[in-house]
């Protein structure tokens, strides 16, 4: 049996993977969507289409010709829509790193200086830019320069590879994994 301490020794940090997609053609995301939906349709209405009893697996669903037809045609615009994808790994922040980025993205002020532009009053950071901090702070590879991190997230000119729902969909993977706690049920 392995000792406390020789699983500290071996263990390295908590990290997760995440997809984001880069320079992604929207019209092929809208076309994969309505694709999704035939599919669902055509499910409904395959012989014996009895759907609650087939769960998430699109091997087990019932296979008329529709619906093998609409299955390949989803894998196929699903295959193209993985041509834009890209992981991330990001780890988990300790409290001293999630409050040097929040302090770096304070919140905007409105005209006065005192109140709180409207965009944050709700939140002690830059609902703009701390999205962006976290990730500069927690993606631990692909190894990123400033130049990479200027492109994907923009600068004053420079419109951001990575669109401001990606980077807070990105960003709330980080506010899970630093600041939630781990759900691992007892058995």
């Amino acid at each position: 049996m392995t000792s406390i301490k020789d699983r500290i020794k071996k263990a390295s940090h908590n990290t997760k993977r995440i997809p984001v997609y880069l320079g992604l053609d929207h019209n092929l995301l809208d076309e994969y969507q309505q694709a999704l939906s035939d599919l669902e349709d055509a499910e409904s209405r395959a012989p014996d289409a009895d759907t609650s009893t087939y769960g998430d697996s699109l091997e087990s669903v019932p296979t008329s010709q529709a619906v093998v037809e609409q299955r390949e045609r989803v894998q196929q615009l699903r295959d193209r829509l993985d041509e834009y994808k890209v992981m991330l790994t990001i780890r988990p922040l300790d409290d001293d790193e999630w409050e040097r980025v929040r302090l770096a993205h304070p919140p905007r002020r409105g005209g006065d200086g005192v109140e709180a532009d409207l965009r944050d009053t709700d939140s002690q950071f830059n609902t703009s830019t701390f999205p962006g901090g976290l990730l500069r702070a927690a993606v631990v590879d692909p190894q990123l320069d400033d130049e990479d991190w200027g492109r994907l997230l923009g600068t004053d000119g420079q419109p951001a590879l990575l669109p401001m729902p990606q980077q807070h969909q990105a960003a709330d993977e980080v506010l899970r994994i630093s600041r939630h706690r781990l759900n691992i049920p007892f058995s």
